[in-house]
C-alpha cells in the first residue's frame, strides 16, 4: 500500500534517502522538455521575505518558494507566522492553479482567486481538476512589525508555470497480469534527486489505486535505503527489508521494473541494486551486476517486434502506404479484403481486420494470402482495433462495443462505467491495459477519456477518467480522433471553434499542447503509434506527416483510412 504524502514530507529526510511523493530535503534540478526524461539543470533559488515586504510581496514570495524544494520548505515557512509555520503541512498535496491570476492585495490583505486546473495526490499521481482556488492568506504583523501569513493553504499551491518548472513527470512501471510486459503509471515529484527517490519508492509501494486492479503488485517487501547517480550515469540503489532478500524470480521482476523506470532519466545509463547488509549488488545473467537501461526489451510497454509500417485503405483494398503513394506506388496486402472502408492490422503485421463498404461485415484476413473470413456482422460497424493480447475489438453506430475473445465468440462490453453517451471511437494502449475513448454525451459534445481494462474474470472496462483538451474556457472543443503516441501519452484530433488541430496530451491530462497542422482543412482521422511519425488524414484523402511541431508535409493521397499496426 502506498505511503501517504505525510510520510514523504514530514521530518528532515536525509539527502537521497527513502522518500517519495513531495520530499522536504535535497537539491532542486530541472527536467528535460520531454516529460519522460529527467536531467540536471538550473536551480530555482527561493528568497526569504525582505524586512519591508508588502502584503502582496509576502504572498507572492510564499507562492514562489513553494515551487522550490528545500529541507522542510524552510524558506516558504519564513513567510508564515510562528503558529502557522508549525501547523502548515506541505505534504498534504499539491494544487495547481491557472496562469494569469495575480494576487490581489490591499494595504493589509492579500488573496488569490484562480481556476484550479489539477491536483497531485499522495502517491504523486496527477488529476485534472475543476473548481476555484480562493485563498485569503490572513496577513498579520508579527512582533517586529513585519507582514506574515497566518492562514496558509493546506499543502502546496503552485501556478501552472511553476509546477512545470519545479516538478518532474516520472513514470514507474508494473507488470500486466500475465507478467510479460510492463504498464506505465505516471507520477510527479520535485525535480532532482527526489525524482530518483520517488521512482524507486513508487515501484516498491505499488501502483496507484486507479491502475492497481489491472496490474501485478511488486512482489518484494522492501524500502529504499539510498540511491545515487554517478557522473558516468550509474544509478546505485540500495534496498532494505526486515526479512531475507527476495528470491531470484522476485529479484528479476524488480530489476526489470527499476531498469525500465530509470531508463527515462537522461543522466542514467545503467543501474545496480544492492540489498543492505550484502557485500555485492544483485547479479542477473547475462548482464552481471550492472544492468543497462536498454535491458529487458521484451518487457517494453510497446512491442518492440511490432511492425512500424504505415497502412492505408485505398479504393477498398488494404495497402502498405508509401510516401507520395497513389496508384501503383502502394503495395496491396491482404488481397482477400475487398470493399473495405476502414481497417486494423495486428501489431505483428500477420493479419488484418476490415469493415466492408456498407459497414455491415467485419472480416479478418492474413496479409500474405488471398483469403478472408467473416467474423462479425452488424449495422454501422466502425473502425476495429487489435489489442496486444491478440483480441479484436469493434464498436458500431448504436454505441455497442464488442470484443472477440475466440473464433466466433464475441462479448458485448458493459459501458456503464463510461457514463451517459455513445462511443464514437477508441484506441487501445500498446500494453492492452488502458484504452482511450471518445464519447458523444447527450449534449452532443464529443469528449475524450481514458479507462482501465481489467482482465481478471473476463474483460471489463472500468475507471473512466475524462480528459479536458480545452486550451481556452471561451472556445468549445470537440474531440474527433485519438491515438497513443507513447505508452503514456496521446495525440487527439480536436475541433476548436472553426479550426481543427492535433493536440499532444499526457494520459493523466497534466499537459495539453497543440502541435499543428495549421494548413490542413477537413482533418478527420489520426494514425498514431509509438516510435513512428503521426499522420493526419483529411476528408479528401490526403495524408499529412508530422515532422515537428507545426511542421507537417503531404505524405500520400487517395486514402479513405490510414493506420499503423496495433
Amino acid at each position: 500500500m502506498a505511503k501517504k504524502l505525510t510520510a514523504l514530507l514530514v521530518g528532515a529526510c536525509l539527502l537521497l534517502t527513502g522518500c517519495s511523493g513531495v520530499p522536504t530535503s535535497g537539491p532542486v534540478e530541472r527536467v528535460s522538455a520531454d516529460p519522460g526524461h529527467v536531467n540536471s539543470g538550473v536551480e530555482i533559488a527561493p528568497a526569504p521575505p525582505g524586512p519591508n515586504a508588502t502584503p502582496v510581496e509576502v504572498v507572492e514570495g510564499f507562492l514562489h518558494a513553494q515551487a522550490s524544494w528545500q529541507p522542510q520548505y524552510a524558506v516558504a515557512r519564513a513567510y508564515l507566522t510562528t503558529e502557522a509555520a508549525q501547523r502548515w503541512r506541505p505534504e498534504a498535496g499539491v494544487r495547481v492553479y491557472a496562469e494569469g491570476n495575480p494576487v490581489v492585495a490591499t494595504d493589509t490583505t492579500a488573496t488569490l482567486r484562480a481556476p484550479l486546473v489539477g491536483t497531485v495526490d499522495a502517491t504523486g499521481a496527477y488529476w485534472q481538476s475543476t473548481g476555484t482556488v480562493d485563498q485569503d492568506f490572513g496577513l498579520v504583523k508579527n512582533a517586529e512589525g513585519r507582514w506574515r501569513i497566518s492562514t496558509p493553504p493546506e499543502g502546496l499551491t503552485i501556478s501552472e508555470y511553476l509546477f512545470a518548472s519545479a516538478f518532474s513527470r516520472v513514470t514507474p512501471y508494473f507488470f500486466e497480469p500475465g507478467g510479460r510486459w510492463l504498464v506505465p503509471d505516471p507520477r510527479y515529484y520535485p525535480r532532482g534527486s527526489q525524482a530518483y527517490e520517488g521512482a524507486v519508492q513508487a515501484v516498491l509501494e505499488g501502483p496507484t489505486d486507479w491502475l492497481k486492479p489491472a496490474v501485478r503488485p511488486t512482489d518484494v517487501s522492501a524500502s529504499l535505503s539510498h540511491v545515487s547517480v554517478s557522473s558516468t550515469g550509474m544509478a546505485a540503489i540500495t534496498l532494505r527489508g526486515a526479512g531475507a532478500p527476495p528470491a531470484a524470480a522476485a529479484r528479476t521482476t524488480l530489476l526489470t521494473q527499476l531498469t525500465r523506470t530509470f531508463a527515462q532519466f537522461e543522466t542514467v545509463t545503467a543501474i545496480e541494486v544492492t540489498w543492505e547488509g550484502e557485500p555485492e549488488p544483485w547479479t542477473l545473467p547475462p548482464y552481471g551486476r550492472t544492468i543497462p537501461v536498454s535491458a529487458f526489451p521484451d518487457a517494453d510497454p510497446a512491442p518492440r517486434q511490432g511492425s512500424r509500417q504505415l497502412f492505408a485503405v485505398t479504393d477498398g483494398v488494404l495497402v502498405r502506404a508509401m510516401e507520395g503513394g497513389g496508384g501503383n506506388a502502394n503495395l496491396v496486402v491482404a488481397p482477400g479484403i475487398t470493399g473495405a472502408v476502414t481497417a486494423a492490422v495486428r501489431s505483428d503485421a500477420v493479419s488484418a481486420a476490415a469493415v466492408t463498404q456498407d459497414r455491415t461485415t467485419l472480416v479478418v484476413a492474413p496479409l500474405s494470402e488471398n483469403a478472408s473470413r467473416t467474423v462479425a456482422t452488424g449495422i454501422g460497424l466502425r473502425r476495429p482495433d487489435f489489442d496486444r493480447q491478440g483480441f479484436l475489438w469493434v464498436n458500431d453506430d448504436q454505441g455497442h462495443w464488442s470484443l472477440q475473445i475466440a473464433d466466433n465468440t464475441w462479448v458485448q462490453l458493459d459501458t456503464s462505467a463510461l457514463g451517459e453517451g455513445k462511443i464514437e471511437t477508441f484506441r487501445i494502449a500498446p500494453d492492452g491495459i488502458r484504452v482511450a475513448i471518445i464519447i458523444t454525451r447527450p449534449s452532443g459534445q464529443h469528449v475524450l477519456g481514458v479507462a482501465r481494462i481489467d482482465r481478471g474474470e473476463g474483460v471489463a472496462v472500468r475507471a473512466w477518467r475524462e480528459l479536458s483538451v480545452a486550451t481556452s474556457q471561451a472556445t468549445p472543443t470537440s474531440v474527433i480522433d485519438v491515438g497513443w503516441r507513447t505508452p503514456d501519452s496521446l495525440l487527439a484530433l480536436v475541433g476548436e471553434g472553426r479550426t481543427t488541430g492535433v493536440f499532444a496530451i499526457a494520459q493523466d491530462g497534466s499537459s495539453v499542447a497543440a502541435i499543428g497542422p495549421t494548413a490542413v482543412v477537413d482533418a478527420e482521422q489520426l494514425a498514431v503509434a509509438p516510435g513512428v511519425p503521426p499522420m493526419v488524414r483529411t476528408a479528401g484523402g490526403d495524408v499529412w506527416r508530422y515532422n515537428s511541431d507545426f511542421r507537417w508535409s503531404l505524405h500520400l493521397s487517395g486514402a479513405s483510412s490510414v493506420l499503423y499496426p496495433g
